[in-house]
């Protein structure tokens, strides 16, 4: 279940918007555009321990890692540790299945949260800005699998045509 959102108190429009503009998914938006996202942004601040997001649970924001760290785990099994202007979720913007692994809080966490529905309407309103981030998703997408790729044995990647 998500925490309370905040207005992003502490966390002047500037800062916010140099902090999106930072992140490899957002790096093509223009500083409008990127003002644009972040109006629609708020802040969630998390214990260590605490579960951000839950495996089988239907996808609601993306998250960006402000202060802290996560871990994100599949059953029990760690598979990896996310920090500072590191984001996860962004799935969930993209699509209606279910998550696929549990986001927890490793130390106490800011997370600047983007929720599904006000940033549906905002790239609904915005084809150009919608092309942009959609763009963005598909290279992040495609770095990922590439690189899940490259940790398959040589002979699984050649009986599936990969390189």
């Amino acid at each position: 279940m998500p925490g309370p959102q905040r207005p992003l108190e502490g966390l002047g429009e500037q800062d916010g918007i140099d902090l999106v503009q930072k992140i490899p998914l957002f790096r093509a938006l223009t500083f409008d555009e990127t003002r644009r996202l972040f109006a629609i942004a708020g802040v969630e601040r998390r214990r260590a321990g605490e579960v951000i997001v839950e495996a089988n649970s239907m996808g609601q924001a993306l998250y960006v890692v402000r202060r802290g760290r996560v871990r994100v785990a599949r059953d029990g099994v760690v598979l990896g540790k996310l920090g500072e202007g590191e984001l996860f979720g962004e799935m969930s913007l993209v699509d209606d299945l279910f998550t696929s692994a549990d986001v927890l809080a490793d130390t106490d966490v800011d997370l600047l949260v983007l929720p599904r529905r006000p940033f549906e309407l905002l790239v609904a309103s915005d084809l150009m800005l919608a092309v942009k981030i959609y763009r963005a998703f598909c290279r992040t997408l495609s770095d990922r699998l590439r690189r899940a790729n490259g940790h398959l044995p040589p002979e699984q990647r050649l009986a599936h045509g990969i390189q």
